[in-house]
């Protein structure tokens, strides 16, 4: 797990897009054209899920989330039809560049583009596109919120300095651990490795860490300084060299096995893609927050809800 992926930034986009994805099933219609009425169906009384005997229809699940979230849905899409025109106004856009690029620094700490989709579809789910579309409305934001603003390159030297440490490189490791009560078991296990027996099967049978044993022990690339892992297997983890198994490790809760299945330094951006970012961050810093960006679009741009159910909320 990197920097990238602990980013406070992040995790408000991926909390307020969770709430989003869940209503938009819902709300969603009230983006399309208007057309004909279908023809009625049996949909709405479908069963959707069921507690016992106790059924919940189509109907009932749609009205629950309208009531929950229709008000913040429709807020956004107002507010995104304002960004668009204002962006029109002011002349500027959000590239599909732009947006990839985006896109792959929040894949930092995954193991493959692949295993970040996964993630975003089982956690919101979210699709590709729909990934795509709210990176965009959100850096179009962030772009009619700066606009206007200069930040020299004197500004950007400054704020390097400022934060030395996020900007150098750093060490990351693959690694998988068995964790276990005491070092008699510890002792044990690595026995049974050194004797050919597999990690991954013995971190499934005998590790006490029921995250990584469901994956043979493996936590995935972090880095030297994540907070999540226990600082005695960070410093051991960094004396090791790649295929290497420790010896027991003293932890918190007991005693840990490493083995260490990769090893790479890791730079968080290209040169000019950080210091744009940068430049970015502090014209951010200079400008109200977003939220205030959000509502006075709205207003501007004569934004309402017609209806009074979805305005209160």
């Amino acid at each position: 797990m990197t920097r990238e992926v602990k980013s406070l930034w992040g995790c408000i986009i991926v909390l307020f897009a969770c709430v989003i994805v869940l209503a938009g099933i819902l709300i969603s219609r009230l983006d399309v054209p208007v057309g004909p009425p279908e023809p009625a169906s049996s949909d709405s009384s479908s069963v959707v899920a069921s507690v016992g005997s106790h059924k919940i229809t189509r109907a009932e699940w749609n009205r629950e989330l309208e009531q929950q979230y229709g008000g913040l849905v429709l807020e956004q899409m107002l507010t995104n039809r304002a960004a668009e025109q204002e962006a029109k106004s002011l002349g500027v856009e959000v590239t599909s560049e732009e947006v990839t690029r985006e896109i792959k620094r929040q894949m930092k700490g995954y193991e493959s583009e692949e295993a970040y989709y996964q993630a975003m579809k089982e956690q919101l789910g979210m699709s590709p596109e729909q990934l795509s579309q709210d990176m965009r409305n959100q850096l179009l934001l962030e772009k009619i919120a700066t606009y206007g603003i200069d930040i020299g390159d004197a500004d950007i030297d400054e704020y390097m300095r400022e934060h030395k440490g996020e900007y150098e490189p750093i060490n990351s490791y693959q690694m998988a651990h068995i964790t276990v009560s005491n070092v008699a078991d510890a002792e044990a296990i690595i026995g049974r490795i050194k004797q050919g027996e597999s990690f991954g099967f013995l971190a499934g049978e005998f590790s006490l860490d029921s995250f990584s044993s469901q994956q043979g022990g493996r936590i995935g690339w972090i880095d030297e300084d994540d907070p999540f892992i226990d600082h005695a297997e960070l410093n051991q983890v960094s004396l090791m060299e790649v295929g290497d198994t420790s010896k027991p490790v003293k932890i918190k809760d007991g005693y840990a096995i490493i083995q260490l299945t990769g090893k790479k330094e890791v730079r968080p951006e290209q040169h000019d893609e950080m210091r744009e970012r940068i430049r970015k961050e502090i014209a951010l810093e200079k400008s109200p927050p977003l939220v205030q960006w959000r509502k006075a679009l709205r207003e501007k741009y004569g934004a309402a809800i017609a209806d009074a159910a979805f305005s209160s909320q």
